[in-house]
C-alpha cells in the first residue's frame, strides 16, 4: 500500500514540475569563457587564471 501511495505522488509530482537532468553546471577550471580568457578555480572569468 504504502508504495502505490508513492508512486501516485511520485506521477503526480512528474505531472507538475518539468523533469530536470542532474549534475552541476559549473565551469571547468581553465576552459575559456571568452577570448582571452578563461574559467578559474572559483568559476569566474579572468585574464590569467591562477592555480588551486
Amino acid at each position: 500500500m504504502k508504495r502505490l501511495v508513492q508512486r501516485a505522488g511520485e506521477r503526480l509530482v512528474g505531472m507538475v514540475l518539468p523533469q530536470v537532468e542532474a549534475g552541476a553546471c559549473v565551469a571547468e577550471h581553465g576552459q575559456c569563457c571568452k577570448k582571452g580568457l578563461r574559467f578559474n578555480c572559483y568559476g569566474s572569468c579572468v585574464s590569467a587564471s591562477s592555480s588551486c
